[in-house]
């Protein structure tokens, strides 16, 4: 298994990923590898953006098509 955390995520570009009518945009997700992903928030630009994995997104319902990412 990947180390996610030892992913270099620079360049990494970021979508808005908000479940609901939220016009603010906080949650962000980006893929940034072959079934890794990094989950962030734009409120709080300076926190490191959490890392899981297509199955771990899968199990907690996040689906990254609905933003227009493929997995």
């Amino acid at each position: 298994m990947t180390d996610l955390y030892s992913m270099d995520i620079t360049g990494a570009s970021f979508v808005k990923a908000c479940g609901g009518p939220c016009t603010e945009g906080c949650v962000t997700l980006s893929r940034i590898g072959e079934d890794a992903w990094a989950l962030g928030d734009s409120k709080r630009p300076d926190v490191e953006p959490l890392r899981f994995t297509t199955a771990e997104l899968d199990a907690a319902g996040i689906d990254p098509a609905r933003f227009d990412l493929t997995a």
